[in-house]
């Protein structure tokens, strides 16, 4: 069965925007429908807190008979349910488009609580909270991998550049997981993704569905993306 729901996962600076757009690309020539969403995509169809807090955006206030505060108004607790994931996972089952989520699950959803301090089996439950919410849709987890954490992480600071690379150095050192190892600077950043590399690890192996990770894709994009669609739209 062609998959529907892929999710394109890695640490920052693993290739996870261009394998998404040449990946949707490739589905698109085959005149497939398609639907591709980077983390910020303001018709994104999963909410999350990590990309809230980055654009500044908070839950709608609404009217709460059973719950209101000083100014009349409770915050909706529905806005980040898992249930968004079951509800994702209905559409991809009735058929196209194809949906492409990039840093959607583990980033966004996941490592924001291994920053937070929470243990690793505290991280590895919300996982598996959300995987089985989206169990439907049987989606494609693909994992990017640099080999070398350090030199990745240094790359894509000089890409990036500024102010990107100080408000990450800055983010990234008051994380609660950096305070509590007197981390800061590029050696909180390099020392986080190291460390979450070996939960991935962890995730990645217990993951109940479809899964492919790629070492290095940018090594070689095209024979990246043919591992893929390979994977996406197994021949029959």
């Amino acid at each position: 069965m062609e998959t529907r729901l892929i999710l394109i996962e890695g640490m920052i600076g693993a290739g996870k925007s261009t394998t998404s757009e040449r990946l949707a690309g490739w589905l698109a020539a085959r005149g497939e429908d398609v639907r591709a969403f980077h983390e910020f995509a303001p018709d994104h169809p999963i909410r999350t807190k990590a990309v809230d807090l980055l654009r500044a955006v908070h839950p709608e206030p609404v009217r709460s008979p059973g719950d209101i505060g000083p100014d009349g108004l409770a915050r909706d607790p529905g806005v980040y349910a898992p249930g968004q994931w079951e509800r994702l996972a209905g559409r991809c089952r009735q058929g196209p488009p194809t949906f492409i989520l990039e840093s959607t699950y583990l980033q966004n959803s996941v490592l924001p609580a291994f920053v937070n301090g929470a243990p690793v089996t505290k991280v590895l439950e919300i996982a598996d909270r959300i995987a089985r919410r989206f169990a439907l849709a049987e989606p494609l987890l693909v994992y990017l991998r640099p080999t070398d954490i350090a030199a990745a992480i240094k790359h894509t600071h000089e890409v990036r550049g500024e102010p990107w690379s100080s408000f990450n150095l800055t983010s990234v050192s008051g994380y609660p997981w950096a305070r509590q190892r007197g981390l800061s600077g590029y050696e909180a950043v390099v020392a986080l993704y190291e460390a979450w590399e070996e939960v991935v690890t962890l995730l990645y192996d217990r993951h109940p569905h479809p899964k492919l990770m790629i070492h290095d894709p940018g090594a070689d994009w095209d024979a990246s993306l043919r591992r893929v669609t390979a994977a996406a739209r197994p021949s029959p």
